[in-house]
């Protein structure tokens, strides 16, 4: 009985003392992604890759046209052309899943830069935003489970960095 009384009493007091700190969270990618910066340079992406982009798109219209036509008219194709069909259709495939690869590595390679060159930035306005709001303790939005929405902070940020 004394060990119990003992431990809700310092469980008790540990609840009180974290009653004390001011707690937030905040997603710096999310806010970072989402702001006008990140979507004017973004765009600048897609317009130097329009190449690529339009060669996706050519071979996925190529590749539905071929699986319509397999579903359509595979009944009463030969062998040799449903191997040719075949043969085609794995060929645009490949081109297709290299171009999707390139796209995919390009804009993992802005995502990266652009991060590591707003970094600091973002880590000046996070400061300010704690500094001003007197938080204690900010948890990266990713390892917390549940957080109410007035202790997320990564509007506030997203909204200062637009108005940078």
């Amino acid at each position: 009985m004394r060990w119990f009384l003992m431990i809700f009493t310092a469980l008790f007091v540990q609840v009180a003392a974290a009653q004390d700190l001011k707690i937030a969270v905040v997603d710096m990618e999310q806010a970072l992604f989402m702001s006008e910066d990140a979507k004017a340079s973004y765009q600048e992406l897609e317009d130097s890759n329009q190449d690529t982009v339009a060669k996706l798109k050519e071979l996925e219209t190529k590749l539905s046209a071929m699986q319509e036509k397999q579903a359509k008219d595979g009944a009463v194709m030969s062998e040799q052309e449903l191997a040719k069909l075949k043969s085609d259709f794995d060929d645009k495939m490949k081109d297709y899943q290299f171009y999707q690869r390139k796209l995919q590595q390009l804009t993992q390679n802005w995502k990266r830069s652009f991060f590591q060159s707003k970094l600091p930035d973002l880590n000046k306005l996070l400061k300010a935003i704690i500094d001003e709001g007197g938080y204690d303790v900010v948890y990266q939005a990713g390892a917390v489970v549940y957080a109410i929405p007035e202790v997320d902070l990564t509007k506030l940020l997203l909204e200062r960095l637009n108005e940078k």
